[in-house]
């Protein structure tokens, strides 16, 4: 006889309910963690989209932005350097104008002391001499001899068909102080004419109108 435990087949052993428990819940976990997993890639995907059109759309907007600049900055340096010309040709144009009348100027004071001096050679035909004609006319005796010199030097010059001394270099002499001179320097500083140098009074009330103050000769504009 054979024995039960030789010919029979071995039955599987079954798994508990709490080992088949366990393993289910495993396999959820793992199913769960896959999902979790791709919908974590699919809101990687979804981030990626915007964030390169974005970082594409950036570089863009810099690349329009350096454009605007530059064009800006060669508009600025073109005005400014139209200002700039502009700035030129007014300082050219004031200096011309500067020019002008300080020559317009010259020449009007040329005329007057013209003028002066025919009036200082007048009175000094008229026997009045270099010290009287001085406080006849209010200003230093220096000034009485070079405007007659100016005079006698422009005539002589306009004989000659030359130009006399320059008019600023002439108009010193006439607002210089007067300094002291001794008898024999004022006889040097007469210029010489037909009428001899006498001392002696002055013409009375005519002198007392033609004379004027020093402090009103230094105020006059043609010390200017």
């Amino acid at each position: 006889m054979t024995g039960k435990s030789g010919s029979a087949p071995r039955r599987r052993r079954r798994r508990s309910t709490a080992a088949l428990e366990r393993l289910e819940a495993a396999r959820r976990r793992r199913a769960e963690q896959l999902e979790r997993e791709r919908e974590n890639e699919q809101r990687v995907d979804e981030a990626l989209t915007p964030f390169a059109e974005a970082a594409t759309a950036i570089e863009g907007v810099e690349r329009r932005r350096d454009d605007r600049l530059a064009a800006l900055t060669a508009q600025l340096e073109r005005k400014l350097a139209a200002l700039e010309r502009q700035r030129a040709a007014k300082v050219a144009e004031h200096e011309r104008l500067v020019e002008q009348l300080r020559v317009d100027a010259e020449m009007e004071i040329a005329e007057l002391r013209r003028v002066m001096g025919v009036s200082v050679r007048q009175i000094r035909a008229a026997d009045v001499s270099v010290t009287d004609a001085a406080g006849m006319l209010g200003i230093p005796a220096k000034a009485v001899s070079a405007l007659a010199r100016e005079v006698a030097d422009d005539e002589a010059a306009g004989a000659r068909g030359g130009t006399a001394a320059s008019d600023s270099t002439k108009a010193s002499a006439l607002f210089e102080p007067e300094t002291r001179q001794t008898g024999d320097e004022k006889s040097a500083a007469a210029v010489p004419d037909s009428a001899t140098d006498r001392a002696g009074p002055v013409h009375g009330e005519s002198a007392n109108q033609v004379v004027k103050t020093d402090e009103a000769w230094s105020a006059s504009p043609s010390q200017e």
